[in-house]
């Protein structure tokens, strides 16, 4: 088979860290004149009309000849940056990890320190960086003044930090807790779902156990909700919102009461959603259309309606006890709460 003419890197990124994925984007592209062909996993201009997020970037990363992991102290554990990693490591293709924002070489857990990791502010490694890029591509390594573009990187971080050291913060939050007719039974949890909400904010909750497409489509186009909490099916390989049954046996059809995932995110942003939680399915391929728009706890397997609430009440709690999204995550992720997985967007606080 004849060897691409372009060749192809990956930049793996974190919601908040798409200032330095572009930056990086835009250096190589020029000192490299154009001759490769970048994909950035935030770049939604690489997604053709009708085709899922999640298969945009798995086309992209079976494509790709080097990757690039963009790393920071609060990135550096969240499992979609990992996802795209493995799948680098499996195809036995070059994974270059750059730390930036406080976070050392030294900080890198295995496998991560597999690999000949650069931090983003050192010219040194910027021109590793660089020599891995033509070495791996059979290109030549552009004459690149490596110290002014250390000192470009250092520029970057520094507004990058100012921007990222803060987070939203938002009073008396607004909560939607809704169920699928078929969902909202006495065995399924709902009842529980909606008892704990209640408790954490008393008075915010609103409750809907008979939603369908049709009614989550006008609350999130006439209300805001910073927080979605929604018991229903999610059909595992497309990541469609489903209304009407429990177990999908086919594919969706035109027929169905069913969301497609970016009609879901673009809802989501009219509402200013800040958080979903959805835990009564396989809900991942949804997870990744809704983080672009928001923060997202979701499962990747069956689980039941107990752990689900277990889990619920203790992540509600500690939101409601001064801790933020992202420090709520952190610490149900190391108290070894593993019946969700986080996919992060942006970091809030509800008071």
């Amino acid at each position: 088979m004849p060897k691409r003419i372009e060749q192809s890197v990956f930049i793996s990124h974190g919601a908040d860290e798409t200032d330095i994925a572009q930056w990086l984007k835009a250096q190589l592209t020029r000192d490299f004149l154009g001759a490769l062909d970048i994909y950035v996993s935030s770049d939604r201009e690489n997604v053709s009309a009708g085709e899922r997020l999640l298969d945009a970037l798995g086309r992209a990363l079976k494509a790709t000849d080097l990757q690039i992991l963009v790393l920071s102290r609060e990135t550096i554990g969240r499992p979609w940056i990992n996802f795209e990693a493995g799948a680098g490591w499996l195809r036995g293709i070059p994974v270059v990890p750059i730390c930036h924002s406080g976070l050392a070489i030294e900080d890198l857990r295995p496998p991560l320190t597999m690999r000949d990791a650069i931090v983003l502010t050192d010219s040194a490694g910027l021109a590793r960086l660089y020599d891995a890029v033509a070495g791996t591509l059979g290109l030549n390594t552009p004459g690149v003044d490596f110290t002014a573009l250390a000192q470009e990187a250092r520029d970057l971080e520094a507004r990058h930090d100012r921007t990222t050291t803060t987070f939203q913060v938002i009073e008396k939050p607004r909560v939607l807790c809704a169920a699928s007719p078929g969902f909202a039974t006495p065995t399924s949890g709902f009842k529980a779902d909606v008892a704990i909400l209640e408790r954490h904010f008393p008075g915010r909750v609103t409750v809907d156990p008979e939603l369908t497409s049709r009614r989550l489509r006008t609350r999130l186009s006439s209300e805001r909700f910073d927080v979605l909490h929604l018991v229903l099916p999610v059909e595992p390989t497309t990541g469609f919102l489903l209304f009407h049954q429990l177990a999908p046996a086919e594919p969706v059809t035109a027929t169905d009461d069913a969301m497609q995932p970016s009609t879901f995110a673009s809802l989501l942003a009219e509402s200013e959603t800040q958080l979903v939680v959805l835990a009564t399915s396989h809900s991942l391929n949804l997870a990744v259309e809704v983080a672009t728009v928001a923060n997202m706890a979701a499962t990747d397997g069956i689980i039941s309606p107990q752990a689900a609430s277990d889990w619920a009440d203790s992540f509600y709690g500690l939101l409601v006890g001064d801790k933020s999204v992202y420090e709520a995550f952190d610490l149900m992720a190391m108290q070894g709460t593993r019946s969700m997985i986080d996919v992060r967007h942006h970091d809030v606080k509800f008071l």
